[in-house]
């Protein structure tokens, strides 16, 4: 039930955030952009809260795939086979729908000394500080704060003040402004000034981890993501390399747009996949004869692969070694379909380096499969970045 509401407009909504949450201590600030800033196209976002404390951030409401999703981000070892291996079976161990059940699983992972709290601590509070550069001081909208008691218990001291990130927040913005002149999108993709690093005073050492730096045809913001790092620190380092001539950024607009591949035998799964992920901003390419698979993937370049398990005459799985086998294909992320929930399917998805996602089997399981795919295109491929 909503308890409080109120109108913002752009750059009030710190302040009138901070009022009205001394009063709101468990429970979830949803807010609801009219004019959302043109890098956003969901319109919306969850703040959450326990006991005063804030303990999330995101489009949706608090959950365990939605944490999990956040940490992964900036804690490289769970992104490891054997750390997905351990996430697969907590998920077959636990039912991971409600919020409080973050607890379980996440002490899972601290006693088996996975994750320490103090990484955990940062990577949420990288990934609300990243969400407040997006959210919050551009847009216009409404305000609504939904009581959510069972929030209380969810924090395990991972909670911040309010007061403290929206300070920072403002440091943050302050950075961002500092060289949007130089950094105009964290899409942009670096490209290194052969010409200028042949007759500059870099050593070896410094040339090749500058090569290391600037990843292939990534953007800024996927080299943040793969180095686990703050897109702010990434973007500073950036504009330092731009203004000493080392490196110059090709614009969003010039780069090939990624697109959402699946292949499927299904006409009709294909068409509810499209339409969906359509619906969230993506492009999508859908393709239901894996024959010419390879031949039509080439040329997509492809921000995720989906792949249907069982198709006529070939399986998912041998799709998998053809896609590795491509050096322009090697990194893209795979998810496995299936409407066959066994435990093989599931660990062989996990051995071959790849996401596993279930279909939907009737209507009450749709919602979950959403969901989880939303998660994982936002892990993949983010809609909302920074601009």
């Amino acid at each position: 039930m909503a308890t409080q509401s109120f109108l913002f407009q752009a750059q009030e909504l710190p302040q009138k955030l901070y009022q009205a949450s001394e009063v709101m201590p468990t429970g979830y600030w949803c807010h609801e952009f009219t004019s959302p800033r043109n890098f956003t196209e969901i319109g919306k976002w969850h703040l959450a809260l326990s006991q005063g404390q804030v303990i999330f951030s995101g489009t949706q409401r608090l959950s365990w795939l939605g944490f999990l999703t956040a940490i992964q981000r900036y804690i490289p070892r769970l992104r490891s086979d054997y750390a997905q291996r351990v996430i697969g079976d907590l998920q077959q161990k636990f039912t991971l729908q409600d919020p409080f059940i973050l607890l379980a699983p996440l002490r899972s992972l601290y006693e088996i000394n996975l994750i320490r709290r103090q990484d955990v601590l940062r990577a949420l509070r990288l990934k609300i500080l990243a969400d407040f550069d997006i959210y919050l001081f551009d847009g216009a909208g409404r305000s609504i704060f939904l009581s959510a008691p069972e929030l209380t218990d969810v924090s395990l001291n991972l909670g911040f003040e309010l007061k403290d990130l929206l300070a920072e927040a403002k440091q943050r913005k302050t950075a961002w402004d500092n060289f949007k002149n130089i950094i105009p999108s964290m899409q942009s993709v670096p490209i290194i000034n052969t010409d200028t690093i042949q007759h500059s005073y870099l050593t070896g050492e410094q040339k090749k981890h500058l090569e290391n730096l600037v990843l292939k045809d990534h953007t800024l913001d996927e080299i943040a993501s793969f180095f686990a790092q703050d897109s702010l620190q990434i973007a500073k380092g950036f504009a330092k390399l731009v203004n000493q001539g080392l490196v110059t950024l090709q614009s969003p607009e010039t780069v090939k747009a990624q697109q959402i591949v699946i292949v499927d035998d299904s006409h009709l799964m294909l068409k509810q996949f499209q339409n969906l992920v359509k619906s969230w901003g993506y492009s999508v390419k859908s393709l239901q004869d894996p024959a010419n698979f390879m031949q039509t993937v080439l040329h997509a370049n492809p921000a995720a692969i989906f792949i249907d398990i069982n198709m006529p005459g070939v399986n998912g799985f041998d799709l998998v070694k053809q896609i590795r086998r491509q050096p322009t294909l090697a990194s893209v992320p795979l998810v496995m379909l299936t409407a066959e929930r066994t435990l093989s399917n599931n660990w062989r998805s996990q051995w071959s380096g790849c996401k596993f996602l279930s279909k939907p089997l009737n209507p009450q399981e749709i919602p979950d499969f959403q969901e989880k795919l939303f998660m994982l295109l936002e892990e993949f491929a983010p809609i909302q970045q920074h601009n």
